[in-house]
């Protein structure tokens, strides 16, 4: 296997990547305020709502997605299922693995959450006037094909890990 190169950054798109960064705690204090407003617990938990949304994935994915580890999706699970907002099914494409889904309180909970999280990220961008928004907008859109590309690139730049087991409980 050969290595890719990447071109080194420039000190301006470093700066860039720090600003981005810094904006990680304020907006992890948003996701605290929205999980505890409409009874998610913890933004984990109301990520993991609003991630499964209308459909059921495996409890693997879900945590790829969060990018949290299987042990801690396990009892995020185990917790939602006892609070009555998720249920485990067995897979019906592989009776070995399982799915998850929402219950109907489980759906509002995760809509309630992502309700929560947008309207005080809005009450922060509703501070910035009308030319601010629309470069907001604009880079937002920039920064997230960026996203798009580089995740293009690194799925066909490395093998994919093999696929995860999981338990039926």
């Amino acid at each position: 296997m050969t290595a890719t190169h990447r071109p080194r950054p420039t000190e301006r798109a470093l700066a860039l990547a720090r600003d981005l960064l810094a904006l990680g705690p304020h907006v992890g204090r948003l996701t605290c305020r929205a999980a505890e407003a409409c009874g998610a617990g913890s933004p984990e938990r109301g990520r993991l709502l609003a991630l499964i949304g209308p459909g059921p994935h495996r409890p693997g994915h879900l945590a790829q997605q969060l990018r949290l580890s299987p042990a801690t999706v396990s009892e995020l699970v185990d917790a939602l299922v006892a609070d009555g907002l998720l249920r485990r099914e067995a897979d019906p494409d592989d009776r070995r693995a399982v799915v998850l889904e929402l219950t109907a309180e489980g759906r509002g909970r995760g809509r309630r959450y992502e309700q929560a999280v947008a309207a005080l990220l809005a009450e922060i961008v509703g501070r910035l006037n009308a030319a601010q928004q629309r470069r907001l907008h604009a880079a937002f859109t920039d920064i997230r094909t960026a996203f798009i590309a580089a995740s293009q690139q690194d799925v066909t730049a490395r093998p994919m890990a093999p696929r995860e087991r999981q338990p039926v409980r």
